[in-house]
């Protein structure tokens, strides 16, 4: 996983948001989901920062997941929704 970070995975994955395809949307989302998994354990083990988070955000990646909200696709709102719910801090609208 390390490698594939190292190698700008996050950076393609957001660069593939952008398709329309929804089914190579949500496979983009789950990997996504974890690289950040990975971050998050890593980030726990030594005592840091998900640095995959951070990484996600500089490249526009968090703004793109937030849009997905608004897709047609009730699979692909969902596996952004359930990152954003589980990474971030959600803010209510109301």
């Amino acid at each position: 996983m390390m490698r594939l970070c190292e190698c700008d995975i996050l950076g393609l994955f957001c660069e593939y948001l952008n398709h329309d395809d929804p089914q190579n949307i949500e496979i983009v989302l789950d990997g996504i989901a974890n690289v950040l998994n990975m971050g998050a354990y890593l980030a726990h083990q030594h005592k840091t920062e998900n640095q995959f988070l951070i990484e996600l955000e500089n490249k526009g990646g968090v703004k793109r997941i937030e849009d997905l909200q608004q897709h047609p696709s009730t699979l692909v709102y969902n596996r952004a929704l359930k990152i954003l719910e589980d990474h971030f801090e959600i803010e209510d609208g109301l």
